[in-house]
């Protein structure tokens, strides 16, 4: 039982050796707007409509360019819904947590009518290279990725 014991005990040491030097780097690191900064290509699928009968599904990608200071100053896209394609246009802002998280607002230009607002959560991976997100909007089930050009 005591060697069981000491098993346990050193399992236990050696794990938390290796947690302890992965939250310490994660600790070191805040993320600013900063962080999002030059051009991304995107691209992202899923389902518009999502517990309605009239839900289709959709996809789209494009290309954002961000300005490091919480702007999206330039965005097109080509959207796919239930098979029609069409082309958009957009601006919009961006808040970045000090952990990485963050949220998205793109105002899309349809070419006719008001500008459509669509909403996202994003976090910040891979040094900065890449950040999957989701649509937040209600009835909008979609994700992707965004990769640093």
């Amino acid at each position: 039982m005591k060697r069981l014991w000491l098993l346990f005990s050193l399992l236990v040491l050696g794990l938390g050796s290796l947690v302890a030097p992965v939250s310490a780097r994660a600790a070191e690191r805040e993320f600013t707007v900063a962080d999002v900064r030059g051009s991304y290509g995107f691209s992202w699928s899923g389902t518009l409509g999502a517990g309605t009968s009239g839900a289709v599904p959709a996809a789209a990608e494009g290309l954002l360019v961000a300005d490091g200071r919480g702007n999206f100053t330039d965005a097109v896209r080509t959207l796919s819904v239930n098979g029609s394609v069409s082309h958009q246009t957009a601006t919009g802002m961006y808040t970045v947590n000090s952990n990485g998280t963050g949220s998205a607002t793109l105002h899309v230009n349809f070419g006719t009518g008001p500008l459509a607002t669509e909403t996202f959560e994003f976090v910040i991976v891979n040094g900065g290279r890449e950040a999957p997100f989701i649509g937040t909007n209600p009835g909008v089930v979609i994700r992707g990725v965004a990769v640093k050009q």
